[in-house]
């Protein structure tokens, strides 16, 4: 039996009320809250103390964090027969996890957040869609959340009920167990492959290709970096050698690159296209077209890092970010393509993307056409 406008309002102004018997933190042995008699400890010990506490000892303690609220809440929904879904929003950044959870229900055809711990944000807020209200905690969470980079992932999943007493590292392990809910915009790389590759994986690094013995593949893709390695990059370790070993390459590339830089693979913005030159022309003879894209939160979770690069590929010039290449342009991006250099994508800016186990799966890779 679908509920009354005021009957729903007074369920909810319920849970909420009972709610707001509930203090942030989570309580020592001695029935103190640890947020506020030990600081220092909350922040360097809350993953060793922490565990999920159930609704009955929330109303005990009263006291707990989003992850023990939310589950209180969860109860109270069941109990009034209100329809709901819970999530759980993260950002990885290095070492750091910022996380929230947080509880949804739909009703009249409107989206409501109920947010109760978050005390900046407590309160019932609406939406006309469900996006529109995932969209609107996400960029709540990334502004609040600003100290991190502007670069780093942000996810967001829809849970269910996770077991009592889990840790923080068991919590964490739960979710990613659960359902990945997709925000994003897309935003499109393009990679040329020859014809002929073998793209049964999916795109290797050169760091793959080299510990997996793939010594002829490696060969013929890393070739193009010697004249840069003994001139061009200034490593004084290899200017002017006549030969480098495989090793020397890989070492070389790190050096030049960073930690990431035998794992990159790397992408331009927009698809090369044949009326840029008879270079492309040919090209399109041999090459294949694939893309990726990196705002895919499936695929992120195999991205270790991105390195945007330098304008015009060229590290004496201007650093560039994600930013840039949300912005710019087919026409300006192409702008400085020259058909007429050896190396004629050598000015064109583009990315490197370093993938877990130095593969980009072929799941996360779509064909293109030429144009």
């Amino acid at each position: 039996m679908k509920i009354g406008v005021k009957k729903m309002e007074q369920k909810i102004n319920t849970i909420m009320n009972l709610m707001n018997t509930i203090e942030y933190g989570f309580k020592d042995e001695n029935g103190e809250n640890i947020i506020n008699v030990n600081p220092q400890r909350w922040e360097d010990e809350f993953y060793e103390f922490y565990y999920l506490q159930t609704p009955e000892e929330l109303l005990k303690s009263k006291c707990g964090v989003c992850w023990d609220q939310v589950e209180l809440e969860r109860k109270l929904f069941e109990d009034n027969h209100i329809p709901f879904k819970t999530y759980f929003i993260y950002i990885v950044d290095d070492d750091m996890l910022p996380s929230h959870t947080f509880l949804t229900y739909e009703y009249n055809h409107k989206y409501y957040w109920f947010e109760h711990s978050w005390g900046a944000y407590r309160g019932v807020h609406e939406y006309e869609r469900e996006l529109d209200l995932l969209l609107d905690v996400k960029k709540i969470f990334r502004k609040e959340h600003s100290y991190v980079s502007e670069n780093c992932f942000l996810y967001i999943y829809e849970y269910q009920k996770p077991k009592k007493h889990i840790t923080c590292e068991e919590f964490y392990e739960y979710i990613e167990t659960q359902k990945l809910i997709k925000t994003n915009e897309p935003l499109y790389f393009y990679h040329l492959v020859d014809k002929d590759a073998d793209m049964r994986e999916g795109l290797l690094s050169l760091q793959y290709m080299c510990d997996k013995k793939m010594y002829d593949l490696f060969d013929k893709n890393v070739s193009k970096y010697k004249d840069r390695i003994v001139k061009d990059w200034k490593i004084e370790k290899y200017q002017g050698k006549s030969t480098l070993t495989r090793e020397e390459y890989l070492d070389a590339l790190t050096l030049f690159r960073g930690k990431s830089g035998a794992n990159y693979i790397y992408f331009f913005r927009y698809p090369p296209y044949k009326e840029l030159g008879d270079k492309i022309k040919v090209l399109a003879t041999y090459k294949d077209i694939y893309r990726i894209n990196i705002q895919d939160e499936e695929l992120q979770k195999f991205i270790t890092d991105i390195f945007y690069g330098y304008d015009r590929s060229h590290s004496d010039n201007q650093a560039l970010d994600k930013k840039w290449y949300e912005t710019v342009s087919q026409e300006e991006y192409f702008s400085n393509y020259d058909d007429t250099l050896s190396m004629n994508f050598s000015t064109l800016n583009h990315i490197g993307i370093s993938f877990k186990d130095g593969i980009c799966p072929l799941s996360f890779l779509e064909k293109v056409d030429w144009k």
